[in-house]
């Protein structure tokens, strides 16, 4: 248990040292606004820098699609339409308890939207809120085949799993209402970079990127337009664009001039560190998104060009979020325009977050109970059918009992 009584000194330390770093990150956001105005002034040098030097930086930089600078005012949509939205959470596995076992549960929103015309003749809206549990216990699948081995399944592949069954899960949902001839766009919570990749061992990061690659590839095959949205995104990727006009050298040779510096060292620490919503919330207007970006992850760089992931940042009127698109999807401009009305039109609805991802991620959640619940049933289920040992290990008996 926490002892309040020495955290509140620690605590208060946090209001003492908090104006310095206000005065500090002040002094950042008003050098990166003007080296934002110098770029947007000059888009030439920023893209000559960019596609000359970019690759001698020692971060992955992203790519101007647009002219920088440039901000798009979106109108809502106001025909008809529907969104599917999908959101997961898990129970990851453990050798603590009675099973070993994990669980998936993938919430899903299917909201169509009738327009006006469409109401006045009697066709209502509609909408659809339910969930996917999936429980994963065989030994193939707590044991999974990576590259002919069979490893031990551990929270980065339980995470990459949860990612790609939200994708598949959306993408059958969208199917079916493009069944019904009506246009959807499919929204995902969180970045379409597939960062948990990282995470697994490199014998397992070719076919997870395999699988997918496949997802993204089967909405591109059924032309569903797919948005990753992340709300307070802490990525860097326009500010560390700007980091390469603040280089005072001839040439951007990071590794030659700085690699004996700590980052706050560099001439172009200036400007860092700064998340690019912050930077952006005061350069868009309202109901307007930035250019778009080609991003420079590795792990986006490396998927097939219709696949890579492009961004852009969208003022919803209470923050600057960033939007994630594969990049087919960026060059079906009429498509693109209709999945950023809705988008925003659903911003609105949800009062400054998609109502229908927070829909989904209502019906994701797993809570206390719900695990309690889930442990419960197993062990009933296990003694109904003659198991004699059914108990929790002894670390986890003991946790729940405690000394006293």
């Amino acid at each position: 248990m926490l002892d309040f009584q020495k955290l509140i000194p620690q605590i208060a330390q946090i209001g003492d040292e908090s104006a310095l770093q206000d005065t500090n990150d002040s002094e950042i956001l008003q050098l990166a606004q003007l080296t934002f105005e110098d770029a947007q002034a000059d888009p030439d040098r920023i893209n000559s820098l960019v596609f000359e030097n970019g690759g001698n930086a020692f971060w992955p930089v992203a790519i101007p699609l647009d002219p920088f600078g440039v901000a798009d005012f979106i109108e809502e949509y106001t025909g008809s339409h529907s969104v599917v939205a999908c959101d997961g959470s898990q129970i990851m596995p453990t050798q603590h308890e009675i099973l070993s076992c994990y669980l998936l549960n993938i919430g899903a929103a299917v909201m169509f939207y009738a327009s006006l015309e469409e109401y006045k003749k009697g066709t209502d809206s509609e909408a659809l809120l339910t969930s996917f549990p999936r429980l994963y216990h065989r030994s193939d699948e707590l044991y999974p085949l990576v590259n002919q081995r069979r490893v031990h399944v551990d929270e980065a592949l339980v995470s990459f799993e949860r990612s790609i069954q939200e994708l598949q899960k959306a993408r059958e949902l969208a199917e079916k209402q493009q069944s019904l001839g009506r246009k959807v766009v499919t929204l995902v919570d969180g970045s379409l970079i597939p960062w948990n990749v990282d995470k697994n061992a490199d014998r397992a990061q070719k076919e997870l990127l395999e699988r997918f690659g496949f997802e993204l590839d089967s909405f591109n095959a059924a032309r569903l337009p797919l948005l990753g949205y992340v709300s307070h995104s802490r990525s860097s990727d326009i500010v560390n664009v700007l980091r390469l006009m603040r280089c005072p050298y001839s040439q951007i040779r990071c590794q030659a001039y700085c690699g004996s510096l700590n980052e706050e060292e560099f001439p172009c620490s200036q400007i860092w560190p700064l998340a690019d919503r912050h930077l952006l919330s005061s350069k868009l207007p309202v109901s307007s998104r930035s250019g778009f970006f080609l991003s420079g992850a590795s792990w986006s760089q490396i998927m097939p060009y219709r696949n890579q992931v492009c961004f852009c940042y969208l003022n919803t009127g209470g923050e600057s979020a960033r939007v994630e698109i594969p990049r087919w999807l960026y060059e079906e401009k009429e498509l693109l325009g209709f999945s950023l009305a809705v988008l925003l039109l659903q911003i609105r609805k949800g009062q400054g977050y998609p109502i229908a991802l927070s829909e989904a991620h209502n019906m994701a959640i797993v809570r206390q109970a719900d695990r309690l619940q889930f442990f419960s049933l197993i062990q009933e289920q296990l003694l109904r059918a003659g198991q004699q040992k059914v108990a929790v290990s002894p670390k986890e008996k003991r946790k729940r009992q405690g000394i006293l």
